[in-house]
């Protein structure tokens, strides 16, 4: 809870400087090293003494010492490269492309993650292996997932200074994977997806994989024929390939623009800059701050039910996970990066556009509203968006922000490209080992035959 009160005092100090032009992208930077350290201290305390030392030392050097920031981001790139070749990178890319781990093979995670959507998928809901059967939800963006918080009820302040309770974090739009590890795991056997049958399933079509030899060094020769053993270290492969650069180049304009290129920004994404912030109140639940991560996630991982058009059955969300009916139809707050290219939107993919979201937002609750009944109108939010009196030069210019978000590196993918290329000095995932969420691999039986990929 001291975390929590102290990143939030930061926070409010700095959050109205941060948004300006002037003196912006310093404060930003400052505000930035103070809440790493902090996140740092907060997963590893006995680390704290060394944590400092390092960055008293490094400060101190000159200027023209030879770790230069050239120099820094040949090393970074290497060693990006380097655990890109790592057998549990290896792995996890090939199980992740890999048809023959669904009943009836021809489904693969790729199928419904398309990397040219920024790993969503372009259809409100996905067709699972059984091709009569789809999802009940809308596929969401794999980019910048594995930085998202684990599910936590945690405290918050509000704007007026009250500590509050709430739920952020976790993986599915209703928080039920409580980090990465637990969400790889369901598809493969969730029947409106891969559809196998169990575990047993599961090790058998990995032991008859070309990559099998492989995952074999991993598990080893003795746990070769236990399937928890061997599913095991396929979920942490997947876990391994979901945090490497390549979901999480940060190489979008708006980037660059926090960077300090100012120019990076046309007049009309600027304006559209101030009307997320105010006019829209995109800001309250999509920070242009960095909170959970050294960079912003563009998302505050809450929960809300914003009364979208319902789709098919109701689905409650986050109140049938926790079995509150004041949660029913809350669902997740997603990160906003690369939003331009993840249409359709909401849960069930209700809305086809960035326009029609904006729209959704700024006339739901106005007599001239065209949207259709929502699922849980008795939970709806009715404070924070419905009216917000946005005219349509507004909502142009805040679209045309909202493109900022796209990350360069998969605007650039070329024809026959299967992946995008993180640019260089790109942090590797072992740089970033002690900073990524998640903890329930620890809780599986198998942990004790855990590898240097934990």
């Amino acid at each position: 809870m001291l975390f929590f009160r102290i990143r939030m005092k930061i926070t409010k100090q700095f959050q109205q400087l941060v948004t300006r032009n002037v003196l912006g992208i310093q404060i930003k930077r400052c505000r930035d090293v103070l809440l790493s350290i902090l996140h740092f201290v907060r997963l590893n305390r006995c680390f704290l003494a060394a944590v400092f030392s390092i960055l008293v030392i490094d400060s101190a050097l000159p200027a023209d010492y030879p770790q230069d920031r050239e120099v820094r981001q040949e090393q970074d790139q290497a060693t990006s490269q380097s655990m890109e070749k790592s057998i549990g990178f290896q792995i996890g890319k090939a199980i992740f492309l890999d048809t023959n781990l669904s009943n009836p093979p021809g489904q693969a995670c790729i199928s419904c993650h398309l990397p040219q959507y920024a790993f969503a998928d372009p259809r409100p809901l996905s067709i699972g292996a059984i091709k009569e059967r789809q999802g009940t939800r809308n596929a969401p963006s794999l980019m910048y997932a594995a930085l998202i918080p684990s599910f936590a009820y945690d405290d918050f302040f509000t704007p007026d200074g009250d500590e509050i309770y709430a739920y952020e974090g976790g993986l599915f739009w209703d928080g039920s994977a409580r980090d990465l590890f637990e969400q790889v795991q369901k598809p493969f056997f969730h029947p409106n997806e891969m559809n196998l049958k169990d575990i047993h399933d599961f090790a058998q079509r990995l032991r008859q994989s070309r990559y099998s030899n492989e995952l074999r060094q991993l598990v080893g020769d003795i746990d070769w024929v236990n399937d928890q053993a061997v599913t095991y270290q396929a979920y942490l492969a997947l876990v391994t390939f979901l945090r490497s650069p390549i979901f999480r180049p940060f190489d979008s304009k708006f980037d660059r623009y926090l960077a300090g290129d100012l120019e990076s920004l046309n007049a009309k994404e600027k304006r559209g800059m101030q009307i997320y912030i105010n006019g829209g109140k995109c800001n309250d639940c999509h920070p242009l701050s960095a909170r959970h991560w050294d960079q912003p996630l563009l998302s505050d991982f809450g929960f809300d039910n914003l009364g979208v058009p319902s789709v098919g059955k109701p689905d409650g969300g986050l109140g049938v996970h926790t079995g509150n009916r004041e949660e029913l139809g809350q669902f997740r707050s997603p990160s906003l990066r690369n939003v331009a290219i993840t249409a359709p939107y909401m849960h069930n993919g209700s809305l086809k556009t960035l326009r029609e979201v904006i729209e959704f937002y700024n006339d739901r609750d106005t007599p001239k509203s065209r949207w259709k009944q929502t699922d849980f109108p008795e939970t709806v939010n009715r404070d924070d968006l419905g009216n917000l009196k946005l005219n349509d030069l507004e909502i142009d210019d805040l679209i045309a922000f909202l493109h900022c978000f796209t990350d360069q590196c998969i605007e650039n993918m070329r024809e026959g490209e299967r992946f995008p290329v993180p640019p260089k000095g790109t942090p590797s995932t072992e740089e970033k080992s002690l900073y990524f969420p998640g903890w329930t691999q620890r809780l599986h039986r198998s942990f004790e035959h855990r590898t240097v990929q934990d």
